[in-house]
């Protein structure tokens, strides 16, 4: 016996036109089985990446071979979604074949898919800092000193007074480049910070020791100690120490 029945499941609305089913099989079940089975293929293959919500509902019609006919809008949200949706209906297609034992001649079903944007307040995130092994303490302490001598012994030294103790920052790159000099403390004498700034920009140092090159590279500074002198002379330290 042939019998049309109308049907509606959870997936959204799923429809049942010109059926006709033997009287032992649960149609029921299989519609709202094979329903929910096409919605998940449909989920797997939407992908959308818009930044506002959005909202949207197919409608398609789906043969006993598995193929798909009739895909239409059935809510639009209005942005790139709608065609996002329609898309995933088309990849997802065909879908597996109904049972020989249930003689529906199509299903209509209309699926609804949400597109939810997460907006989140600023967040901070600390990391713990690694504390280095004794033994590259020790040899960045080396190290250092050695790069100070270096420098101690190339000051500008063109000024018998400085009115202030200048401080010198800098960058050390691994192959002992110094780059990023700057006076962040002046020595009170303008001409005498840039002198100091040309001298070291560029300057190379020795290259990192073994125990060092897990860095690309290390932050330098020092304060030149203020000191009298009476005979100044180019590129000697003088009476200007580093600390």
């Amino acid at each position: 016996m042939i019998k049309k029945l109308s049907l509606y499941i959870a997936v959204f609305i799923l429809i049942l036109t010109n059926i006709a089913f033997a009287a032992e099989i649960d149609v029921n079940t299989f519609v709202n089985t094979y329903g929910q089975e096409v919605q998940n293929i449909i989920k797997s293959n939407l992908h959308y990446t818009g930044t506002e919500n959005a909202t949207s509902a197919v409608t398609y019609k789906i043969h006993p071979d598995g193929s798909v006919t009739d895909i239409k809008l059935e809510q639009e949200s209005g942005t790139d979604f709608d065609k996002a949706v329609i898309e995933a209906v088309q990849k997802s297609a065909p879908f597996k074949p109904f049972p020989k034992e249930i003689n529906l001649t199509d299903i209509t079903m209309t699926s609804g898919f949400q597109h939810k944007v997460q907006k989140y307040r600023s967040a901070r995130m600390s990391i713990m800092p690694v504390e280095p092994s004794a033994q590259t303490q020790e040899a960045y302490k080396q190290y250092m000193s050695e790069v100070s001598k270096y420098i101690f012994d190339r000051i500008p030294t063109v000024y018998s007074y400085i009115p202030q103790e200048p401080v010198i920052k800098c960058t050390i790159l691994k192959d002992g480049t110094i780059k990023n000099v700057e006076v962040t403390k002046s020595s009170g004498i303008e001409e005498y910070d840039k002198k100091i700034v040309e001298t070291y920009t560029g300057m190379k140092v020795s290259p990192f020791p073994d125990d060092l090159k897990m860095y690309d590279e290390l932050p330098y500074s020092a304060t030149v100690l203020r000191q009298f002198r009476k005979s100044p002379t180019l590129g000697a330290p003088g009476g200007y120490m580093f600390r």
